[in-house]
């Protein structure tokens, strides 16, 4: 079970959402925490009810970090406003656990006229989005922060947001949420974590890991990158070229970033194979320069299924690499004693059928993705010619 691993998914959200921009620090909690107040009064909804649309509100602009419309955000830009609405819509429709509250963040811009096609609850849920985004908008472009001790000391509302009760379903789905809207930030990255944690996990099954074991890497996995949240996109979308000595320091920096986010929330075990997958066995490895003798067989496994992703798996700017290129970039990392001897020797040994694998299930997720991009530039279409029926659920 997820919740043997991860103690507050809810908390990961949260401080994985802030990594992108010191000006978003509470944004989104604090506008749940408008929203459950006018709740609270309206007296209309249970708390399960109220947790989820509390997420809406931690949730809204998570479209931004596909866009990297963050200062637009609290500036009030008004030509950049649909697109992350548009993106956080696709990411609740397709990923997550509160699909059916969607339609309220793809018109939390909008004017009641645009919302004339939403249900009631849609157009009053956009519109008390819009009111408690703007009002902490406000409040931060005056200079400080609304109702943060209240939010803080509430303990009513932290109760709620943070609900111990989750299922391992709607963390599973949260976790994969985090997990695709980083990739997707980048299509250099877009099915990184889903083929990392897969190649992980055959791996592990290869190596005799039994089922706790395999839980427990497949855990770390699709956390591994969430520290990616914090690197700047064009650093992230680095091409070929080599990146500057600044810029590689800021991109090695995500391990730290993931291990500030993950810790406290995650068992000890899921927190290192996270933050170990760029340590090397002699010791030159980042963020610790840890060595053989303080790197877990499970921290082994991530670190040789990060590589093996990292050159099977096509990017926009390059092809995956040839398996007699893979096989000798793989035995060079054994030779060198950077990475497990035995680990490496199976990838080499079950390459084919992990590629065939691997090239199997990541089908469905670029397809998924390639139907986000489609209902896009679809949405965007019919709002540049003033149509707004446009919730496709």
């Amino acid at each position: 079970m997820l919740t043997n691993y991860i103690s507050n998914p809810i908390k990961i959200i949260e401080r994985t959402l802030n990594l992108a921009s010191p000006k978003l620090i509470g944004h989104g909690k604090r506008v749940a925490y408008k929203m459950f107040k006018a709740l609270y009064q309206m007296e209309a909804y249970n708390d399960e009810k109220i947790h989820d649309i509390c997420m809406l509100g931690l949730l809204h602009d998570i479209g931004a970090y596909k866009t990297e419309d963050i200062n637009s955000i609290l500036g009030f830009d008004k030509e950049n406003e649909w697109n992350h609405a548009i993106y956080g819509y696709l990411f609740l429709k397709y990923f997550s656990p509160i699909r059916s509250l969607a339609p309220a963040l793809l018109f939390h811009h909008a004017g009641h006229s645009q919302m004339l096609h939403l249900s009631e609850e849609h157009q009053m849920l956009a519109k008390l989005l819009r009111q408690s985004d703007q009002a902490d908008t406000h409040q931060c472009l005056n200079g400080g922060y609304s109702n943060c001790t209240d939010m803080h000391e509430d303990a009513e509302f932290n109760l709620i947001l943070y609900k111990s009760n989750i299922s391992d379903k709607d963390i599973e789905s949260y976790i994969k949420m985090l997990a695709f809207s980083i990739d997707f930030r980048s299509p250099q990255t877009m099915i990184h974590t889903f083929a990392a944690t897969y190649v992980a996990e055959v791996l592990a099954i290869l190596a005799g890991a039994d089922e706790i074991q395999i839980s427990s890497l497949k855990t770390g996995a699709m956390l591994h990158d969430i520290g990616k949240m914090g690197i700047p996109l064009h650093i992230l979308e680095g091409t070929n070229k080599k990146l500057s000595p600044s810029d590689m320091a800021i991109m090695k920096s995500h391990v730290v970033l993931s291990g500030d986010v993950l810790s406290g929330c995650v068992s000890e075990e899921v927190l290192n194979i996270a933050i170990n997958h760029h340590e090397k066995l002699n010791g030159r490895g980042y963020p610790k320069g840890l060595d053989e003798h303080s790197l877990a067989y499970l921290d082994r496994i991530m670190a040789v299924a990060d590589v093996f992703s990292a050159i099977s798996v096509s990017r926009s700017y390059q092809s995956a690499f040839s398996k007699e290129k893979s096989i000798e970039i793989l035995s060079k990392f054994k030779h060198e004693n950077l990475l497990d001897h035995s680990i490496i020797e199976l990838a080499i040994n079950h390459y084919d059928e992990i590629i065939s694998s691997l090239n199997a299930k990541s089908k469905p997720i670029i397809a998924t993705y390639e139907a986000i991009e489609e209902e896009r530039h679809w949405i965007h279409s019919k709002i540049a010619t003033g149509e707004y029926d446009i919730v496709n659920m």
